[in-house]
């Protein structure tokens, strides 16, 4: 059934100028025109409409993240389930909304000065919660490597812009996971995809915590055990 703009405003309790907003971020699909003044929209784009304040209201998620969702649900998937993989590769808290902050906030609590944050986001190392259309939002995340690491290796005088080797070799790394999941996934089950796509994030994020320091703790030690022998 298709219903007016105005009609799909009164049922899903958002403004039409939303509504059109959805539509030009390609959460909604296009309308039906019949003419330049007159269209028509999906009675489906109200369940649309709720799962998307849903996802901003509560998950705060990045419109990017709620897009992705949406494809999954136009795969099959309950909005519980496209969720869940969300969830796995993000680990949003259920409070995850109510710690967001701004620009100023973020400032005041990592001591950090805007164009030390300037510099950081400008060369990737530091990559805000929630970035886009202008929008930036922090999480506590940002806050603790703003504030115990940017601050910390600033203030010894080093250059920042001598730690972006992290994000040139970081992306390569999650080129290779990505490529494991879309292996991992292939041919199987919705139910079999969400367990999946769950277990190698959580798989993903213990091996990078784990070969870093191991690989580092063995170039200490050799450091070490030469400098006795001299």
């Amino acid at each position: 059934m298709e219903l007016k703009i105005g009609e799909i405003a009164k049922k899903s309790g958002v403004p039409p100028s939303t509504i059109r907003y959805y539509v030009r971020q390609g959460l909604l699909p296009e309308p039906t025109k019949v003419n330049k003044s007159m269209a028509y929209y999906d009675e489906s784009c109200i369940e649309r409409i709720q799962a998307v304040r849903h996802l901003q209201e509560t998950k705060y998620f990045p419109l990017s993240v709620i897009r992705n969702i949406l494809r999954r649900m136009d795969e099959g998937l309950s909005l519980d389930e496209a969720q869940a993989i969300e969830n796995a590769v993000f680990g949003v808290a259920a409070d995850a909304g109510n710690a967001l902050m701004d620009k100023t906030e973020f400032l005041r609590q990592t001591g950090l000065s805007e164009e030390q944050l300037q510099l950081a986001q400008k060369i990737s190392l530091l990559m805000p919660y929630m970035q886009e259309k202008g929008k930036v939002l922090y999480d506590q995340e940002d806050v603790r490597f703003g504030r115990d690491v940017l601050k910390r290796v600033m203030d010894f005088g080093q250059d920042i812009t001598e730690l972006d080797f992290y994000v040139k070799l970081g992306n390569e790394i999650i080129d290779r996971e990505v490529n494991l999941r879309r292996n991992a996934v292939r041919g199987k089950s919705t139910q079999e995809n969400i367990r999946i796509t769950s277990d190698i994030s959580r798989i993903a994020e213990f091996l990078r915590s784990y070969i870093l320091k191991r690989l580092f703790q063995r170039r200490v030690q050799t450091v070490i055990q030469k400098s006795l022998k001299k």
